[in-house]
């Protein structure tokens, strides 16, 4: 009995000596995760695609949010840098980017799949991001297969994946993320003729149990 009783004391002692900073597997209901729901539609307007996809949050992306919300780090850009665009990219890269790419690679990436369709403005901004209940939505936004400006991406060219970057300062359909790379979301293969569409929403999700 006085065997049992100490292996079990033993065991106790090993629980309280575990350093602190050793992870729990327990769900100590908090959520923090981001996710791209995508519908894309021929020309003449019927769904053909729907899926929802969790994305990657990108170094660029935690910087952010730690320098915007804590004072005395050192600023990401500026302090008015907010995130609201959504790109596209048919670079094949995108669908394996490590944490650490930047805006920069996934700009060049793009473009250089893209060739010489330079014109084509593949990033929306949604310039009122709606905010409830600490889920913050983007979209949905629409973005258009053609060819030249006024189009999103070069007609017959494929979405291999979605950038979510900080937003246009006149909320324009710009070329290229501009400064900060936030998040991927690897994406369904895609291939757009001219004319059709596909309509992106992004959530970014901050709840708890206590909310």
């Amino acid at each position: 009995m006085y065997k049992i009783a100490s292996m079990g004391l033993l065991g106790l002692i090993a629980i309280l000596v575990i350093p602190a900073g050793t992870q729990s597997m327990t769900n100590d209901g908090f959520n923090l995760y981001g996710q791209a729901t995508m519908t894309y539609h021929d020309a003449n307007g019927n769904e053909m695609l729907s899926q929802t996809v969790h994305n990657q949050l990108f170094d660029e992306g935690e910087d952010l949010l730690i320098a915007n919300a804590f004072t005395g780090v050192t600023d990401i850009g500026t302090d008015a840098t907010q995130i609201g665009a959504i790109c596209l990219t048919t670079a094949t890269a995108a669908e394996s980017y490590a944490e650490s790419t930047s805006n920069t690679t996934f700009n060049t990436d793009h473009d250089a799949a893209e060739g010489g369709a330079d014109d084509e403005e593949n990033c929306k901004t949604d310039g009122s991001v709606d905010s409830t209940s600490q889920i913050a939505t983007i979209g949905p936004l629409t973005f258009t297969a053609g060819t030249g400006t006024g189009n999103n991406l070069f007609a017959g060219s494929t979405v291999e994946a979605i950038g979510i970057c900080d937003a246009d300062s006149s909320d324009n359909d710009v070329r290229d993320c501009t400064t900060t790379l936030f998040a991927v979301v690897d994406t369904s293969d895609v291939t757009l003729a001219s004319g059709e569409t596909v309509d992106i929403t992004y959530t970014f999700n901050l709840q708890s149990d206590g909310t």
